[in-house]
């Protein structure tokens, strides 16, 4: 009886590590929340490769905040009110993300830029990301202030991003040997497909409002959680690796 009951708490205890691991594979942010008003150095932390084969590069998409999907909820699970307005009415959202200069895993990088304004970055070449192991790709936010008078008490943005295995056209994208993408399902071109490991599994970053130094107006009750999504147009715009001038992935 003693070792029957020791059997099945191992067995357990591997099916929830297993179940964490799988977990944590997932392409994320090394710190997915932040305080407002502070400037912070994050990281993507990719996950695993295509399968057997290496990631040789990352792609990230951070919603603009001006063609993006803005939804909001009085509780934490999800948007479900849409909103018609602009980001800047609970944050002074826009050119907050810059990358920062690291060569220890990919020997390229840039950045992606609208009207001179950071919409994401990229990073390639290089020794690249074993298939099993993790790697970080960093990056500076820069301080983001929740409007004061807004209710907003947490926003959270549907970062979009993919890694690389293998340089194919957008045609010969595949999560089995080609491309892992960790991005919102808004309808683009690197949605994936539903049956897929990845699908509809963006990194997220949540900004929270500092009540101590932002307190909420008394009208607001306990806030408004805000959620914020790229559009599939920005999606298909800054998804794609251009390199010296020239798009490098997904193949033209």
């Amino acid at each position: 009886m003693f070792i029957s009951k020791s059997i099945k708490m191992s067995l357990s205890m591997v099916i929830l590590m297993t179940a964490f691991q799988h977990v944590q594979a997932h392409t994320v942010l090394e710190m997915p929340t932040i305080s407002d008003g502070k400037k912070v150095t994050n990281n993507i932390d990719i996950g695993h490769g295509c399968k057997e084969f290496p990631v040789i590069g990352t792609s990230v998409v951070i919603p603009d905040g001006i063609d993006s999907t803005i939804m909001t909820n009085a509780a934490d699970e999800g948007g479900k009110d849409g909103f018609s307005g602009d980001i800047s009415s609970f944050i002074n959202w826009g050119n907050k993300i810059r990358l920062l200069q690291n060569r220890s895993v990919f020997s390229e990088q840039g950045e992606k830029t609208v009207d001179s304004n950071v919409v994401g970055f990229w990073s390639g070449g290089g020794p690249g990301v074993a298939a099993d192991l993790d790697a970080y790709v960093p990056f500076i936010i820069n301080p983001a202030n929740i409007e004061p008078s807004s209710c907003a008490k947490k926003v959270r943005f549907a970062i979009a991003i993919a890694d690389v295995c293998k340089i194919t056209p957008l045609s010969g994208i595949s999560d089995e040997t080609a491309v892992n993408l960790w991005t919102p399902a808004v309808g683009s071109k690197y949605d994936g497909l539903k049956d897929s490991h990845a699908y509809n599994s963006p990194a997220y970053l949540s900004i929270e409002r500092d009540l101590a130094i932002n307190p909420l107006p008394e009208n607001c009750g306990d806030g408004l959680y805000v959620y914020v999504e790229p559009s599939a147009a920005q999606v298909d715009r800054d998804m794609p690796i251009i390199f010296n001038g020239t798009q490098v992935w997904p193949a033209p």
